[in-house]
């Protein structure tokens, strides 16, 4: 008895595969709604029934291949990391490996281009979020100075976040998708050197020196600085004056 039911878990988990790997090819190849249930189930050698048994649907299937895809891209990330042992290295190493899965047709195809209509915006962001948060999270604390408020914290990581997401559409649109590769490579690496110039959490910056002329002339771009969060100290005959800081 126990080996027809392994036997028989065994055959459920082939045919499922057959099914995804169905699912996978004509996804990749055509828009969800012109996809239709019958087309994927004469693919993969099966009924409609046992389809719907395995994935319930076919948004149930394509959510499933959404999934495999970003594994798959996950996997690859995770192992152009574990090439490098310096952290810096290891974030660069990490952002390239992203963005050459942003180049890969199926991945376009089913995770950026059919994905949000299919799926949703909100579950989109979702599904995304769970393969890639904890990876990004761990970027960051890796790379930003120790002892970073929480806030800043969840800020930095929102920021890589938000510019790998919209960095891979605009890969996925473009008309030159090697220079568009590039360029988004360009920007990832200056957001991560960036990262180097955010003092630890409690080191006050230096405070901007000017004297009163220049205040004067340049009041409206130091006003900004200020509201920025920068301090200025105001200059005249080479002694402090006031200290202008936002009030935040």
């Amino acid at each position: 008895m126990a080996a027809r039911r392994t036997r028989r878990e065994r055959n459920a988990e082939a045919t499922r595969r057959d099914i995804l790997a169905a699912g996978r090819e004509i996804f990749s190849r055509q828009a969800y709604s012109k996809a239709t249930i019958t087309q994927i189930c004469y693919r993969a050698g099966v009924t409609r029934g046992v389809l719907q048994h395995q994935f319930r649907s076919k948004l149930g299937l394509f959510v499933a291949v959404f999934d495999s895809l970003q594994h798959d891209a996950s996997v690859q990330i995770t192992e152009a990391i574990d090439r490098h042992q310096d952290p810096w290295e290891r974030a660069r190493a990490a952002t390239a490996a992203f963005l050459d899965a942003c180049t890969q047709p199926a991945y376009q195809t089913v995770v950026l281009k059919e994905g949000p209509a299919a799926m949703g915006w909100d579950r989109w962001r979702e599904r995304d979020a769970h393969c890639y948060a904890d990876l990004v999270r761990a970027l960051v604390d890796t790379l930003a100075p120790a002892g970073q408020q929480e806030h800043l914290f969840a800020s930095l990581t929102a920021a890589m976040r938000g510019t790998l997401t919209e960095l891979s559409f605009q890969i996925a649109q473009s008309s030159d998708q090697a220079l568009a590769r590039y360029h988004a490579l360009l920007v990832v690496r200056c957001l991560l050197n960036s990262l180097r110039a955010i003092p630890p959490d409690g080191d006050t910056p230096e405070p901007i020196r000017v004297g009163i002329g220049q205040l004067r002339a340049g009041a409206s771009g130091y006003l900004d600085r200020v509201a920025a969060g920068e301090t200025i100290d105001v200059l005249r005959r080479g002694r402090v004056v006031a200290s202008l800081q936002s009030a935040r």
